[in-house]
């Protein structure tokens, strides 16, 4: 079963560069000082705005299709159903808190990208890759898994624009 972030769509913000490879830039995401606990209504939203206020600072303006932040869970994800007319690459930003680490896998039309999986340390650092649309309108989507027991932190994703074809 897979529990999603709340997801939002056509705003505007980005990353400072692309690349066809996957990347992790940024710097750890500074304590919250609210003393909430993960797993509380009030705990597990500190931990999600933490991870979303990660993603959030270090990018800037560009294409957004959409994106979201939550609680890490034992297995989470996100489908965005289709890119606009196009677009035939999408950048994937990923993030999370709390220590630990998170599996990722990406999918592009129903079928995983062997070359945008990894793995992510949740240290408030970008996971960053590129992902190849397949075909007009094709769906992008992710799956994400804590490994062992490191669901105790927050997350935030992003899908943005990476390459479109010209009119």
């Amino acid at each position: 079963m897979f529990g999603a972030g709340a997801c939002s769509g056509g705003g505007e913000s980005g990353l400072p560069s692309s690349s066809s490879s996957s990347s992790r830039t940024g710097e750890p995401a500074g304590a919250t000082g609210s003393g909430a606990v993960a797993g509380t209504d009030s705990g597990g939203t500190a931990v999600a705005d933490e991870a979303k206020a990660v993603l959030e600072k270090l990018l800037v303006e560009r294409e957004s299709l959409g994106g979201g932040s939550g609680v890490l869970v034992p297995q989470f994800g996100n489908t965005h159903p289709a890119t606009p007319d196009g677009v035939v690459s999408v950048t994937f930003v990923f993030t999370c808190t709390g220590g630990g680490e998170v599996k990722l896998r990406n999918k592009a039309g129903g079928k995983d990208v062997q070359s945008a999986a990894g793995a992510q340390k949740c240290d408030g650092a970008l996971f960053q890759t590129s992902v190849d649309v397949p075909e007009p309108d094709a769906s992008i989507g992710f799956t994400a898994t804590p490994v062992e027991e490191s669901a105790d932190g927050g997350y935030a994703y992003a899908y943005y624009v990476e390459k479109k074809n010209l009119p």
